[in-house]
């Protein structure tokens, strides 16, 4: 069915790691510069800027504090909530909302640690639009979560803790070890992938998996390529990027099919997504009846806008 050739195995082999190499420069060296200048402190000053300005709004300031804590630290930002429902100054309906409004605050750095230095270089433009999307989808959840909290908060007042400052030496050393763990998971990642698309390119395998995935893609329209980028997006978002990219510079998908591949991957993995990270830490957190309700919430919400994106952009001609 298939013949081998030693060429095209050693093309694809050449290209693979030309590839790996041109696009992990960029990618790592951006990533470095993104962690070391969240972990000198960037987004903890922006918390104490934003802090004493925005304290007069009519909300809650334990969960307003949280909101701005978790632009540097989600995992602090929640325990702030945990224990202002413990300390009864905080209420479920205002834990609920603030967890609504920490949606954006949450992902902000993970835009300049992974969206950015990974999407970016490896979709180009695509990619660009790929964390408007996403970014969207967070502001939209955190509007909802503030337009909330302004109709249900009591007013309680909060003052936030002092944090040390790291130490430049220590920065550069979290920041290197940082990179050097997203390199060891990467870089095999962006590798295989690529031999992958570029060696069963060669073969004609894609040929046989499409003609397994045109009766869903042809029912919506789409290039049978776009269900391949599905596929592989929920075994791992990076190979997914990494196919999509590929696609892209062969002319193969346009940015709009791209998206609508990595937008529906991200519905389909939503449960599995709560299931492996949002929920053990809520639960940890909040306990399990709380903790499983907040993360049920937030689901709903996320896969809502998310469908809705994905008829816009079927939609779009």
């Amino acid at each position: 069915m298939f013949e081998f050739n030693i060429l095209d195995l050693y093309e694809s082999l050449i290209s693979s790691i030309r590839y790996t190499i041109s696009i992990s420069i960029v990618v790592l060296s951006s990533m470095f510069i993104m962690n070391y200048l969240i972990n000198t402190g960037v987004m903890k000053k922006l918390s104490d800027f934003l802090y004493p300005i925005t304290k007069n709004l009519k909300m809650n300031q334990l969960s307003l504090y949280s909101i701005i804590t978790c632009f540097f630290s989600p995992t602090v930002g929640y325990s702030i909530l945990a224990e202002g429902l413990k300390d009864n100054k905080l209420t479920e309906k205002e834990l609920i909302g603030s967890s609504l409004a920490n949606s954006f605050p949450s992902i902000f750095s993970h835009i300049f640690t992974f969206f950015i230095p990974v999407a970016i270089p490896i979709l180009g433009f695509t990619g660009v639009l790929y964390i408007v999307l996403r970014s969207g989808v967070a502001l939209i959840k955190t509007v909802i979560g503030l337009v909330y909290l302004s109709l249900v908060s009591q007013s309680v007042d909060f003052n936030p803790k002092k944090n040390e400052k790291n130490k430049i030496k220590d920065n550069l050393k979290k920041s290197w070890n940082s990179t050097v763990r997203f390199s060891k998971r990467m870089l095999p990642v962006m590798f295989v992938t690529m031999f992958i698309v570029i060696y069963f390119s060669k073969l004609g395998l894609f040929e046989y998996l499409k003609l397994l995935i045109n009766p869903f893609t042809s029912v919506l329209n789409l290039d049978s390529n776009v269900g391949l980028i599905i596929l592989t997006d929920l075994v791992n978002v990076q190979a997914a990027m990494i196919m999509g990219g590929g696609f892209l510079s062969g002319g193969i998908l346009n940015p709009r099919e791209v998206l609508i591949g990595l937008m529906f991957a991200n519905v389909l993995s939503l449960s599995t997504r709560y299931a492996k990270h949002s929920l053990p830490m809520h639960i940890s957190i909040f306990g399990a009846k709380l903790g499983t309700k907040v993360v049920m919430i937030n689901a709903v919400v996320t896969f809502i806008l998310d469908i809705i994106i994905i008829a816009g952009l079927l939609l779009w001609q």
